[in-house]
């Protein structure tokens, strides 16, 4: 049986937990558009393939009025990537 995140009481736990839970969230939401034929925001653009991050940012900023954190959180994910493309901050 999966826990409650609210019944958890290791504040380290329930991070671990959290960011898990809404990684897999985040996933399923990039593989289920991926099927809808969206990518391309690892690329910059070119021959009308690609995203630049400006287009990421706004693209981001249009979704937060339509209330999906998972959204919001796989454009965060797409523009720090972007911009930090070795994967070191």
């Amino acid at each position: 049986m999966k826990q409650q995140i609210t019944e958890i009481f290791d504040d380290a736990e329930a991070d671990s937990i959290g960011v898990r839970r809404f990684a897999k969230a985040m996933a399923v939401k990039l593989t289920d558009k991926r099927a809808e034929g969206r990518g391309g925001w690892h690329r910059p653009p070119s021959n009308g393939y690609g995203t630049g991050i400006a287009r990421l940012r706004r693209m981001m900023l249009a979704h937060i009025e339509k209330g999906d954190p998972v959204d919001i959180a796989n454009f965060c994910m797409m523009i720090w990537n972007r911009e930090h493309p070795k994967g070191k901050p």
